[in-house]
């Protein structure tokens, strides 16, 4: 590691640190309003365990450990602005009511966490028809589409299964997965089973996936190969298909290879008479992909917490919905599992239904 990188290391972890000291010194202040003084050390100590549980889970393989570091991401956003929010309110009215705006502040980051977890574990399905102008011998094909599910430890085999009964509901042709599939590594997906979950999976045209940067960051790329083709999914890393000698599809290895294929060099080995749907877990930068009828995607959680929302909208051209651009149609969806936290507030889960009609 580079002398850069270390300061830089050394300076994220000090701010976060403050972050943390901030969040802790509002409710230790709310605590001694009720008189709570006693275990100041041990408060202090309990916090930064917990504040950085998320690393040690790393390199102490506790479930118990992620789980809690997974959880204190939420309260780490929403204890830091109703932190602010409340020393703000504070300030204006010169101190005075600070049980009550601490209580508040409380009661306001606990109704969102219930909220958060009801829209992350109680997925939709959108709905989305096309008419396009390509001509197939296959006039239509119905697509489930899904994306970052996350697989794991919170997102585990309930969240599947319930995905697979809303997936077959639909009666798809093909189903795919857009990507993020586990959650960095497939210990969970492999301890609960969940390789013979997706084996349920019912599409009359097959099951398509292609990684996405989290199967990259979990450094165990081969095993997550190895379980998806297992539970019958077919893995596509700039590999094209030919449905039914009607349309093409072609899944392209994650952004996070550099040496991935560019999306013209896939193009020479796609018929030109036939539809092309193009799946790639990270969105098109430019949205001017000619030739590609479909262009699928997801990754981005739509921000899953806000104002992450605000954040996505600022860095892709598309970071959420449909839109059709020059010819192609692109859809990004919010995902049906969850990085982090398992809540979304401002975001669903939700799988993607689309009807795609050809002259």
């Amino acid at each position: 590691m580079s002398l850069k990188a270390i300061v830089l290391v050394i300076v994220a972890i000090c701010l976060y640190s403050a972050i943390t000291f901030y969040i802790g010194w509002n409710l230790r202040k709310l605590l001694l309003q009720f008189g709570l003084k006693r275990f100041a050390l041990f408060y202090w100590i309990v916090l930064y365990v917990i504040s950085f549980s998320f690393i040690l889970a790393r390199f102490i393989h506790i479930d118990a450990l992620h789980v809690i570091g997974q959880y204190w991401m939420f309260f780490l956003i929403y204890g830091l602005i109703m932190s602010i929010v409340a020393n703000l309110v504070s300030f204006i009215v010169r101190y005075r009511y600070t049980k009550v705006i601490g209580l508040s502040a409380i009661s306001i980051i606990m109704l969102l966490f219930v909220w958060g977890t009801y829209n992350a574990f109680s997925p939709v399905v959108i709905h989305q028809t096309i008419n396009s102008h390509e001509k197939s011998t296959k006039k239509q094909v119905k697509l489930v589409i899904a994306s970052d599910l996350h697989l794991g430890i919170l997102s585990n085999k309930k969240h599947l299964e319930n995905f697979v009964k809303l997936s077959n509901e639909q009666k798809p042709d093909i189903v795919i997965l857009a990507g993020d599939i586990v959650d960095d590594i497939p210990k969970w997906f492999i301890e609960q089973k969940m390789g013979d979950t997706m084996k349920q999976l019912q599409a009359k045209d097959g099951v398509y996936a292609v990684l996405g940067n989290h199967e990259y960051i979990g450094d165990e790329l081969k095993e997550v190969e190895k379980v998806l083709k297992e539970a019958n999914i077919k893995v596509l890393k700039d590999q094209s298909t030919v449905i039914d000698d009607a349309i093409t599809i072609t899944g392209r290895d994650d952004a996070t290879n550099k040496d991935r294929k560019q999306l013209a060099q896939l193009q020479e080995d796609v018929a030109t008479d036939k539809p092309w749907l193009v799946f790639d877990h990270q969105p098109s930068e430019t949205l001017k992909d000619p030739e590609v009828d479909l262009y699928v995607s997801g990754h981005t959680h739509k921000g899953q917490i806000w104002p992450g929302n605000l954040m996505t909208k600022m860095i892709y051209p598309l970071d959420y919905g449909h839109k059709s651009v020059n010819g192609t149609d692109y859809i990004v969806t919010s995902g049906y599992g969850f990085w982090g936290p398992p809540m979304r507030i401002g975001t669903r889960s939700e799988l993607w239904a689309v009807t795609m009609n050809f002259k």
